[in-house]
């Protein structure tokens, strides 16, 4: 190991105690917990619609074969919803797809559709398939989905924080992720959280007071801010945002499940729950104090959270350092950061303030890997995130390998909630 890779691990952990702390998650923290990825979920959601007699097959087969063979689900209710804005403009309130005429309810059904069967795949989790087998949800009761590692990670990361000595401020925990590991984790790990909500298993949104740092207790120990929406997450009628338990038979929730995995997501920002959740993401990232903000399991696909990320970064009243732990992307046979980091860390005033610690080594204000043994790390992922957070510089010692670490599901997919 070279010094200053030394020296940028040493930073790196000093980083990762600070008091004031946040983390962006992406769905590549959940894929070895049970859950797809964004192409198996797409086979899995196409399924409802592969048969002929199968409720809006033939517009579903329309949309699909409207865009690019590496088009997937999130494209698919990318350009549906496009559909519908259009559609509610035109006088007659239908709009012609792949030759046939289609009304706004129609529309808003399938979208509704596609959610609820996105909720689904999540909810219960699924089984790669093997070989030339397509992958397939879990049957009920199967308990494919674990939340083990994201266990691991709080226990580990609040942990380390404990041995501080002090009272420190509130984590903030923003997620990408329509699951519920992370806050099951909270909850099944005693950490005190606040989501947005009043009540319990069923709930209503109330941020002006659930957000609040005090309540009955003291403090809480961690802000959760789910930015796409949750699988158990619906809107009433009368515009209302509920979290709801599961396997009741109220309210209504059929088609109202509140994800946004589209294109037009900016518009749904502008309304409750997501306006106040944007909102959080820019009063923490715009802190004028010292802070980390920590990225796992997302590639710097979602163009809206990455503007978010660059304009607080930019503010000249900035000191957040941004710490990011990810995979690189072979591109013509080499191995590079994303596209995003490489604009940040090349073009940006800014960028002395940006660590990526990936699987090949770690960068630190440029594009220059620190690391010149060729040494394959695990820290980019959750497992060996966490394993770094719990051994510090000696995980870059003891923990590398001399060629790629297979992780399930990962491969060169797409995280759910990471691709516009």
């Amino acid at each position: 190991m070279t010094t200053n890779f030394d020296a940028a691990v040493e930073d790196v952990t000093a980083h990762l105690t600070s008091e004031r702390q946040a983390w962006l998650f992406g769905a590549g923290i959940s894929c070895c917990s049970g859950l797809p990825l964004m192409y198996p979920l797409t086979e899995l959601v196409a399924a409802n619609y592969s048969d002929e007699g199968a409720n809006h097959h033939a517009l579903f087969a329309s949309l699909k074969s409207s865009l690019p063979e590496a088009a997937h689900i999130e494209h698919v209710l990318s350009q549906l919803g496009d559909f519908v804005a259009l559609a509610e403009r035109s006088k007659d309130k239908k709009i012609s797809i792949g030759g046939t005429d289609y009304g706004v309810e129609t529309l808003r059904a399938l979208h509704g559709g596609i959610r609820d069967a996105i909720r689904d795949v999540i909810r219960h989790g699924y089984m790669p398939g093997e070989g030339d087998e397509a992958p397939k949800i879990a049957e009920e009761g199967a308990h494919v989905v674990k939340v083990d590692h994201h266990r691991n990670f709080l226990r580990t990361l609040f942990a380390a924080r404990d041995k501080v000595g002090r009272p420190l401020k509130p984590l903030h925990f923003f997620t990408l992720n329509y699951d519920t590991l992370i806050e099951d984790a909270l909850a099944l790990e005693r950490i005190s959280f606040a989501d947005g909500f009043s009540g319990g298993a069923m709930a209503y949104w109330a941020p002006e007071t659930a957000y609040a740092e005090t309540g009955t207790g003291g403090r809480v120990a961690a802000h959760l801010i789910k930015l796409h929406g949750s699988i158990d997450w619906h809107a009433e009628n009368n515009g209302s945002v509920i979290r709801c338990r599961e396997g009741c038979g109220y309210p209504e929730r059929a088609g109202n499940v509140l994800i946004y995995p589209q294109a037009t997501k900016y518009v749904a920002t502008q309304r409750d729950p997501f306006a106040s959740l944007f909102e959080k993401l820019r009063e923490v990232l715009r802190s004028p104090q010292p802070m980390v903000f920590a990225i796992c399991g997302y590639s710097f696909g979602d163009e809206h959270v990455d503007l978010h990320i660059e304009e607080a970064m930019a503010r000249p009243d900035c000191k957040t350092v941004l710490v990011a732990f990810v995979r690189e992307q072979e591109r013509e046979g080499l191995f590079q950061l994303p596209d995003k980091l490489v604009d940040w860390m090349t073009n940006k005033p800014w960028a002395n303030r940006i660590f990526a610690l990936t699987d090949k080594g770690l960068y630190h204000g440029n594009t220059t890997n620190l690391s010149q043994t060729g040494e394959t790390h695990e820290w980019w992922t959750f497992e060996g995130l966490t394993k770094f957070l719990s051994d510090g510089p000696q995980q870059a010692e003891d923990n590398v390998v001399a060629f790629p670490v297979p992780v399930a599901g990962v491969e060169d997919d797409v995280a759910i909630g990471d691709a516009e």
